[in-house]
């Protein structure tokens, strides 16, 4: 046990190191992150802000929590990424207080450390998104609903206040993945009624009134955006964009779970699988196979909706660790022969000039631990395997950090910032161009000059062009003849000819370039 405690503090701390490391990337960092720095900067923790615009594609926790942090540690990449990480840390301490209560200590534990010690919760445990918060209230409210149906007491309360919180995190899945799992096993149970409470109704709703209440006012059309547009359509139409084949989450879900997915697949083909029912690891398969149906047939997929999920695989495969061999025998040989593939992939993968060597680097040494890691895992003793096989995964931030701050070269306005020599009042302007990054590095809004809105990624002001059109930082076409005029900074698309030819041929200078975006400057500034 002391040696798991130990490894543990050795995973955490691993994982926390260079939070900071690379510059946010965009879109989905930058926008986040900067939404962030706005609400510490107005002290709004109501109506989040992107620009100055409302942005109401998502709801306030993460948020909030982000402009808590910088106003510690100021607007910094560490402070927009602390709450992910932390909500990270959360999950596995509720994961160890839940197994704890189903098992050993010893199997608590390795649970813990197998939340930290997948692929998919260590790149979103270091991602300025809000996926980490959701799986954590998500977590809680699973392990609560089946203390609930399984003890009774008030253990659904917690759920109801957990689903509460998720609810305003990310929307109304926090309320469908829990419920899904918790109702046909409570069914099964025979004891349906034990997931509901009036307090737990109560609770959910003073948890969420308070800020729906809030922003309604501010915004009449708040819940008919959310339940319309965030939630339904892109959960039954492709409005959204994000498609894909009812297959997609099967292999990030075997591969985001890595190793403890192949230890979990390893107990269906063990002879001395117990034939009694298991009322935890029927819970567990139902808290795995109801999202991933669910999420399968949703119109929108991205990798991070299956986050939720981990915390389950983890519990199932502490216990398979500790029950039999066999699954470290199989994990070690699969993390072997991926350590194989990841040393010979550089011989035979083409890659983008700009962050090709760093990834060649970054693939040799990260193939190289998988494969010491996959032959600690055939060692005999269980404790040492387990260090063994989690090394390669709690690796990779250092070892991939060279690639991704390569690919940040692209994807990240802050290089592009830092040319930018901008006296305290100088106006920038975006003409068609603009990311969140963009304003969290200059520290100011930009005015987007755009025919849509396209470029803030928000559907939120995408489809409410129309009403802000013509406000202090969104501006339509037609103003850019007057903008000229004035001492402001000119930012484009690299690849924007038509609008770099317009500036260019009122005299403006090049004052910065980048892979994406110049930006230009009449000759009197200086």
């Amino acid at each position: 046990m002391r040696f798991l405690t130990l490894w543990l503090l050795v995973v955490v701390a691993v994982l926390a190191i260079d939070l900071g490391g690379f510059p946010l990337l965009d879109p989905d960092e930058g926008r986040n992150a900067e939404v962030g720095r706005e609400m510490a900067l107005t002290n709004d923790y109501v109506m989040p802000r992107l620009d100055a615009l409302p942005y109401l594609d998502k709801p306030i926790v993460y948020f909030a929590a982000e402009a808590a942090a910088m106003e510690l540690l100021g607007p910094t990449e560490t402070a927009a990424r602390l709450p992910a990480f932390l909500f990270t840390l959360a999950t596995a301490a509720f994961v160890f207080w839940f197994a704890r209560r189903l098992w050993t200590s010893s199997e608590a534990m390795i649970a813990a450390i197998a939340t930290l010690a997948t692929p998919l919760t260590v790149a979103f445990s270091r991602t300025v998104i809000f996926d980490s918060a959701l799986a954590f209230f998500v977590t809680v409210a699973m392990g609560a609903f089946y203390l609930a149906v399984e003890e009774g007491g008030g253990w659904n309360v917690l759920a109801w206040a957990a689903i509460g919180f998720g609810v305003i995190t990310k929307g109304p899945v926090a309320i469908a993945l829990p419920l899904l799992v918790a109702i046909p096993y409570a069914i099964w149970r025979k004891r349906a009624s034990w997931i509901w409470s009036l307090k737990g109704l109560i609770v959910f709703v003073i948890v969420i009134a308070p800020w729906v209440w809030a922003i309604s006012r501010a915004v009449p059309d708040f819940l008919n955006y959310v339940l319309v547009t965030e939630t339904m359509q892109r959960l039954a139409t492709k409005a959204l964009k994000r498609t894909g084949p009812p297959w997609y989450f099967v292999p990030l879900l075997l591969f985001g779970a890595l190793p403890w997915s192949v230890v979990v697949c390893s107990s269906f083909f063990d002879r001395r699988r117990r034939t009694t029912i298991d009322q935890p690891r029927t819970f567990l398969y139902l808290w795995i196979l109801i999202p991933l149906v669910f999420f399968s047939i949703s119109q929108s997929k991205r990798p991070q909706y299956i986050l939720p999920l981990m915390p389950a695989i983890a519990l199932l495969a502490s216990r398979v660790w500790c029950e039999s061999a066999r699954g470290r025998r199989w994990a070690g040989a699969v993390m072997m022969a991926f350590g194989a593939a990841l040393v010979a992939a550089p011989s035979f993968v083409h890659l983008r000039a700009e962050y090709g060597p760093a990834a060649r680097s970054s693939a040799m040494i990260l193939g190289a631990l998988a494969i010491l890691g996959g032959a600690m895992a055939m060692l005999p003793w269980r404790y040492v395997a387990l260090a063994g096989i989690t090394i390669p995964i709690i690796a990779m931030p250092m070892v991939v950090n060279p690639v991704v701050n390569a690919i940040a070269v692209r994807r990240s306005a802050a290089g592009f910032v830092q040319q930018l020599r901008l006296g305290n009042d100088t106006e920038v302007v975006g003409i068609e161009a603009y990311t969140g990054s963009m304003s969290f590095y200059l520290r100011r809004p930009v005015i987007v000059v755009t025919p849509d809105a396209e470029e803030f990624t928000s559907n939120y002001i995408i489809r409410h062009y129309s009403r802000f059109a013509g406000s202090a930082t969104l501006k339509p076409p037609s103003w850019l003849a007057s903008a000229l005029e004035g001492d402001r900074v000119f930012i484009v698309r690299a690849d924007d000819k038509a609008h770099r030819a317009q500036l260019e041929q009122r005299g403006l200078r090049l004052v910065a370039d980048s892979a994406r975006y110049v930006a230009y400057a009449p000759n009197r500034m200086r």
